[in-house]
């Protein structure tokens, strides 16, 4: 697993693949151990990145904190020092999958290639834009979490998984109405998970065809887990603040996490006329949708003030990495 498929996956031979897939033994498990938390993330993702792993930190996390990234471009000069400080390791992903395209690492299927290459063995996968309100390390010692060994967190509406669509018939499996997965969060064993998480995996490397009828790597997590009959527990509902974020919460209400979706990503403050802007300009959107989205932000973020702090800080890195080139 983790190469380059030897044959084309299509609507013509997916369903016998992935059956052959489901009926194969599981590769050979490498000597995992620990807890820790994995981060894909580089180049445009990193200002957002570093803001989750000192709200991490912040509230208290000690576990390890993984960066995956893919090619070391996408890591300046600035990134290790202002990483490391919070101790946080760096790996390139294409040290691992030497075969792979490097355009289909830098999209979504790094995230299932990041948790096999971890050495970790209990890994809680937090997206860059996902950024914590609490000390998140509880949901490892929680009974949800230790009678299935998976927690999965749901999406806010189903997106691709819809009745009568192919996928149906190239997994072999009936539309039954489940919750879509929201995969900016999730947590398991891969001991425990190892024969599913390959076969999300081989799923990613397919992406060509798979995500045609899946949406990214989340369904992909969400068709494995169910065709295999591995259990999981689904955290209840998030809420929806259109255009701006989703916000997962635990059992009794206790809000986790606001993950920001359809806007733009974090970077170092810049001035913008009068104002300090942390947000990147959108690519093809004019500049006063920039601004609402800047101020839709600071409203609704649960903790923005320390995301603003954390960029200030962020700042003196690249201004010194700049100053000494």
């Amino acid at each position: 697993m983790n190469d380059l498929l030897e044959y084309k996956i299509d609507a013509s031979n997916a369903a016998n693949l992935f059956n052959e897939q489901v009926k194969a033994p599981a590769p050979e498990m490498k000597d995992f151990s620990g807890r820790g938390f994995v981060i894909c993330a580089g180049g445009p993702y990193l200002e957002s990145a570093y803001v989750v792993v000192r709200l991490l930190r912040h509230y208290g996390a000690t576990l390890p904190i993984e960066i995956w990234h893919a090619g070391e471009d996408e890591i300046p000069a600035w990134a290790r020092p202002a990483f490391m400080e919070h101790d946080v390791s760096l790996h390139d992903i294409m040290d691992c999958c030497k075969n792979r395209p490097l355009k289909q690492m830098r999209g979504f299927p790094i995230k299932t290639a990041a948790i096999l290459h971890s050495q970790l063995r209990e890994v809680m996968l937090i997206d860059a834009d996902c950024f914590p309100v609490c000390n998140l390390e509880f949901l490892f010692d929680t009974k949800e979490y230790q009678e299935n060994r998976a927690i999965f967190f749901p999406d806010y509406q189903r997106h691709i998984l819809l009745p009568g669509k192919p996928v149906w018939d190239h997994v072999g499996m009936p539309y039954n109405g489940d919750t879509e997965f929201e995969t900016g969060l999730l947590l398991f064993d891969k001991v425990a998970c190892w024969k599913a998480l390959n076969l999300a995996e081989w799923m990613n490397l397919g992406s060509e065809f798979w995500y045609q009828h899946a949406m990214g790597d989340k369904d992909t997590f969400y068709l494995s887990w169910r065709k295999l009959n591995h259990p999981y527990f689904l955290a209840p509902d998030c809420s929806r603040v259109p255009t701006v974020l989703s916000r997962h919460y635990w059992t009794g209400k206790k809000h986790l996490a606001d993950h920001r979706t359809g806007t733009s990503k974090y970077t170092v403050p810049y001035k913008k006329g009068i104002f300090t802007s942390y947000l990147s300009p959108y690519k093809g959107r004019p500049v006063y949708k920039d601004f609402i989205d800047e101020c839709l932000q600071r409203f609704v973020n649960s903790n923005y003030g320390l995301h603003i702090k954390f960029l200030d800080a962020l700042k003196t890195y690249k201004d010194a990495s700049e100053s000494s080139q």
